[in-house]
Parts: structure tokens; C-alpha cells; sequence
């Protein structure tokens, strides 16, 4: 299984967060559950469209906050990083620095989702990684790992892969 190494940069306010990150989804077709929940509530699908991206839209719709998903394929050199800071929208970087757009394009196989922002509360970002890893193993039945933490004036280091102990 492959790791991906983040880092969370040190923060000018304490920003809830909740990162997910699962390998081994097919997020090539469409989900036909996910999609009668889209209609069913009269959401617009997302765009690009995928199964991931379309979970996305239904678990926003009744959690109000920031979810940004990428390729994990798609990523370049590690450690990447999460910046959260309190007048700007979470962005992950590279090591140059650079901000690496949400993506969903590629349809990977493995997936890298960060939820939070500075206007979200605690209770808010940590039901809505919940709600989201729930809907995963029911969806896609795979179990995605959840990792919760809020922005310091530290930087935390966290991987994507539990170790075997």
C-alpha cells in the first residue's frame, strides 16, 4: 500500500480538520444509489461527475462546510501540505510551495479528502467526516481512514496508511 506523507503547516487559527484517505476505490462508474439520493433531493450532480465527487455534493447538502478531494495519482513529491488559515480556504500544497487544486479527474484508484475551514465548528467538521466515512463503507464498501486535528502553531505530521503494529 502506498503512503502519502502530509504535513499540517502551523496555523494563525485553530482550524478543525478532518482528512480521509482511502485506496481501492472505483470511482470510474457512476454509483447508482448515490445518484437517485442526488435526484431524489434535486441536487445538481458534480462537475466533472464521478461517484466520490457526487457523494461530495450529498453530504454537502446537509453539512455546511468545506470538502476538497484529490487523486492521491495525481499528487507530486511528498510531503505535502495542508494549509488552514482563518480569512483563506484550506489549500494543500506541494514542497515548492504551490497549490494543488482540488482533482477528482483521474478517477484514482486512491483518494486524499480534507474537510474544515475557519468559519466551521469542531462538532460540524467531525459529523461531517463521519457521516462521509459511513457513506463510503455503504457506497463503496471500503473503510476510509479518518483522522481528525486542528490547525496549531505546531506542525503535525500524519500518513495516510495506518502502520501494522
Amino acid at each position: 500500500m502506498t503512503l502519502l506523507k502530509i504535513e499540517i503547516l502551523p496555523s494563525n487559527t485553530a482550524v478543525p480538520l478532518a482528512i480521509l484517505s482511502l485506496t481501492g476505490i472505483d470511482n470510474r462508474e457512476l454509483n447508482p444509489a448515490i445518484e437517485k439520493q442526488l435526484a431524489l433531493r434535486q441536487l445538481t450532480p458534480a462537475t466533472p461527475q464521478s461517484a466520490l465527487a457526487d457523494l461530495l455534493v450529498l453530504i454537502g447538502d446537509r453539512h455546511p462546510v468545506q470538502m476538497q478531494a484529490w487523486d492521491m495519482a495525481v499528487i507530486p513529491a511528498e510531503p505535502v501540505q495542508i494549509q488552514a488559515l482563518r480569512d483563506q480556504p484550506v489549500t494543500l500544497l506541494d514542497q515548492d510551495q504551490a497549490i494543488l487544486p482540488p482533482n477528482l479527474d483521474a478517477k484514482s484508484s486512491r483518494v486524499l479528502i480534507v474537510i474544515g475551514d475557519a468559519q466551521t465548528d469542531d462538532a460540524t467538521v467531525h459529523a461531517t467526516g463521519q457521516e462521509l466515512q459511513r457513506k463510503i463503507k455503504a457506497f463503496f464498501g471500503l473503510q476510509a481512514r479518518l483522522q481528525f486535528r486542528t490547525g496549531s502553531t505546531e506542525v503535525q505530521r500524519l500518513n495516510t496508511v495506518k502502520t501494522v503494529s
